[in-house]
């Protein structure tokens, strides 16, 4: 009976309820689902929901563009947890949104104030979700070569081509290597780069001041013209 008594309480203790409860994830249907997903399978796990819990807070979980699944699909579509998920990920999973991540990759250039390293994980991230079948040596060769894209810089592009980089981390420490050696460079050299800041500036006013001296002899020329014109004008009132 005393066992029997222990199995008992233990079994009430494993489904009672935490007391801080942990609030899932919103989604708006712009990131990644599947890491969404995750997340809340884990909020779902720890709480201890039943699946008319999770269908509640799965459906309420949803915002913007995804909140529109709970218009577009039918209630027996919307009042199944295994529905709902199969729907958003049909229309939301990785897995059908590969050509807007080779898109998204192709295109990616590297934003102002954007940090090698944050550029650097942010290929690696499109070039998993843009080419998820594609074997893992093949997929970093592919990644490297848009890091070296988006970098955005051609000549620092063709710089750490010179050094073949293997993978994308070996592009990303080229690319740090080289930017440090630039920064000593400018600091070796601070004469020199002032001189260059200095002959640009100087330059600029010289364009100017050209421009300046050919709107001012256009000027005198119409000038002169007119005075002539004036000149005709006169000597023909008189002889009449």
């Amino acid at each position: 009976m005393e066992v029997e008594g222990h199995k008992c309480r233990d079994s009430i203790h494993e489904h009672t309820k935490p007391k801080h409860i942990q609030k899932p994830p919103k989604y708006d249907g712009t990131g990644s689902f599947e890491t969404f997903l995750a997340q809340f399978q884990n909020c779902a796990l720890y709480n201890k929901w039943t699946k008319k819990e999770q269908l509640v807070y799965l459906r309420s979980s949803l915002e913007k563009e995804d909140g529109q699944v709970l218009w577009d699909y039918s209630a027996e579509t919307t009042a199944s947890l295994s529905r709902m998920i199969r729907a958003l990920k049909e229309r939301f999973g990785e897995a059908n949104q590969c050509d807007k991540y080779r898109f998204e990759l192709k295109n990616r250039r590297r934003r102002p104030n954007e940090t090698l390293r944050n550029l650097h994980s942010d290929i690696r991230r499109l070039a998993a979700l843009a080419l998820p079948e594609l074997e893992h040596r093949a997929r970093e060769t592919m990644a490297c070569d848009y890091f070296i894209d988006a970098l955005d810089d051609p000549n620092l592009a063709l710089k750490i081509r010179e050094r073949f980089p293997k993978n994308l981390d070996a592009a990303l420490r080229i690319a740090f290597q080289l930017k440090v050696w630039s920064k000593d460079a400018d600091q070796s050299h601070p004469e020199s780069t002032r001189k260059e800041r200095r002959t640009r500036e100087i330059a600029k006013p010289e364009k100017k001041n050209e421009q300046t001296d050919v709107l001012k002899k256009q000027v005198a020329e119409l000038q002169k013209q007119l005075t002539e014109l004036e000149k005709k004008d006169q000597v023909a009132m008189l002889t009449k």
